[in-house]
């Protein structure tokens, strides 16, 4: 075969790839959500892009940066340069001048001391990343709770920072967001891979779930009292994904070996991205295998 009919055999292949309507959900699991990254990295490398993204908490993060038209390379830089290093990111949170550290920890009267996630968002957001869902290259919805209704609340219009920062909004750590009349927390507690909200709109359905679970440490039988605390949380989410396995699944189910990282684990970002790196071959190979055999 000449190099000429390999680049148009290239070129028809990427052309019957991107015809289809690809859905990407990224699924809730804090520091394991940096997993997602690498996820990012086998779309870029397929040279595709979704039609839509679908986030919840750490998700609606990286797929507001997806969907703004950042690069998984260029996530992965800013990532790594905010997350570094511990102490970049207590400076982060106590480097501010008093007026800043009453909004963005809600130190005021009446208020709890809980973290304000739409200000945390605002210092930590790259210019790049858009502000309103008009403004995005990618068809984004972001999942958080609904407190009152008991129900996972979609959101795909407005300011895509306040969006987020109700899909982040972990109970006892942030402050819940108030959306029309809505008090938001994070979306994981009723949908931690929301691929079924897009599912009806997509060809092929890819879903990242992040969630993790309880790993058995081998120097000792009890866990900690800490580890029952971040694993309850993680054993009820994949109670809820178990459950909605059984009636809808998506075309492509990712799983990152990233059970063993803490939820609040971001100072370890390059552990994790090295940890979730084979999910990219993985990911890339069923995405081509899945694109050859969907209907547009």
């Amino acid at each position: 075969m000449t190099a000429v009919e390999t680049r148009r055999r290239r070129t028809e292949k990427k052309k019957n790839v991107t015809r289809h309507k690809i859905g990407l959900a990224l699924g809730g699991g804090g520091a394991r959500g940096l997993a997602h990254i690498v996820a990012l990295e086998a779309f870029d490398e397929l040279g595709i892009k979704p039609s839509v993204i679908c986030g919840t908490s750490i998700g609606a993060i990286f797929g507001a940066a997806y969907a703004s038209g950042l690069t998984a390379t260029e996530i992965r830089k800013l990532a790594r340069q905010t997350l570094g290093k511990r102490i970049d990111i207590l400076r982060k949170l106590f480097g501010h001048s008093p007026n800043e550290l009453r909004e963005l920890w809600n130190l005021r009267p009446g208020m709890p001391s809980l973290l304000n996630p739409e200000s945390l968002l605002k210092k930590v957001f790259p210019p790049a990343i858009a502000r309103d869902f008009s403004d995005l290259q990618i068809a984004l919805k972001i999942v958080a709770t609904d407190f009152f209704a008991q129900s996972h609340y979609v959101i795909d219009q407005g300011s895509v920072v306040k969006a987020v920062a109700a899909s982040i909004a972990l109970p006892a750590i942030f402050t819940p967001p108030e959306i029309d009349g809505r008090f938001l927390i994070d979306g994981g507690v009723t949908n931690p891979l929301p691929f079924d909200v897009i599912a009806e709109m997509t060809d092929v359905t890819v879903a990242v779930d992040v969630t993790g679970g309880p790993v058995r440490n081998s120097k000792r039988e009890r866990p900690t009292s800490l580890e029952v605390v971040f694993a309850a949380s993680q054993i009820s989410q994949n109670a809820i994904i178990r459950e909605k396995l059984k009636y809808r699944a998506p075309t492509i189910l990712i799983r990152p070996p990233v059970d063993r990282f803490q939820i609040l684990a971001f100072y370890k970002i390059d552990e994790i991205l090295e940890t979730a790196a084979p999910i990219k071959n993985e990911l890339m190979e069923k995405l081509s295998a899945a694109l050859t055999h969907a209907v547009p």
